[in-house]
């Protein structure tokens, strides 16, 4: 079940020292959250994704320069929020819209997006569904014009994409193990209209207690 995914991943990110001595050297400047303000984002990913990781990475980056983040799931289930106190990351600086569905989710992200309030929406979805063209064309100017990284988390792999082709980045997050209590995250980026596809991010990451 997707829960159990979530319970899994979303513990990844260890503190913001940590991570910045265990990156190698030469991809720290990739992946941050000042390069995707203003873009449309997908991150999608198989059983062992790490999507979950990556997005509690970008939620801790913002909060820790005090800028704001919000959570808007599309479907039954989210993160597992112990997991993300664990990680660093201020539960009650995390505002989360329980939708129900995608097109509801997606009405939702765009009032966020419209208040200009926030420096992160994440827009979490549903294994199958799509948002539709109009959705997108209207999430991604609102972005754009409010200075915002909106990230949508999909369960896709490969090309097959729940987003069109407004999306500015799409990325694959995988992990895997490389011993006790560490787990290597991957970023696979497969579309990105700025610096062009096929570069990658990894990140070095402590387990949740049930992968340790």
């Amino acid at each position: 079940m997707r829960l159990k995914i979530t319970r899994l991943s979303c513990k990844g990110v260890i503190t913001a020292s940590q991570l910045l001595a265990e990156r190698p050297a030469a991809i720290q400047h990739e992946w941050r959250l000042e390069s995707l303000l203003g873009r449309f984002v997908e991150i999608s990913g198989g059983a062992t994704t790490a999507a979950l990781t990556c997005t509690a990475s970008l939620i801790l980056q913002a909060q820790l320069v005090g800028e704001s983040a919000a959570w808007v799931a599309g479907g039954s289930s989210i993160f597992f929020p112990p997991d993300f106190a664990d990680s660093g990351i201020d539960l009650n600086a995390l505002p989360v819209v329980r939708a129900g569905n995608p097109h509801k989710a997606a009405r939702a992200a765009g009032h966020l997006l419209r208040a200009g309030s926030f420096a992160l929406v994440v827009l979490d979805i549903e294994d199958d569904s799509r948002l539709s063209q109009a959705a997108q064309t209207s999430l991604s100017g609102l972005a754009h014009h409010a200075n915002t990284a909106l990230v949508c988390l999909t369960r896709r792999t490969g090309f097959a994409s729940a987003t069109g082709s407004l999306v500015s980045l799409r990325l694959e997050a995988d992990r895997a193990r490389l011993g006790f209590d560490r787990f290597r995250c991957e970023y696979l980026v497969v579309k990105d209209k700025r610096q062009g596809p096929g570069w990658r991010h990894q990140e070095v990451c402590r387990g949740t207690d049930g992968l340790c």
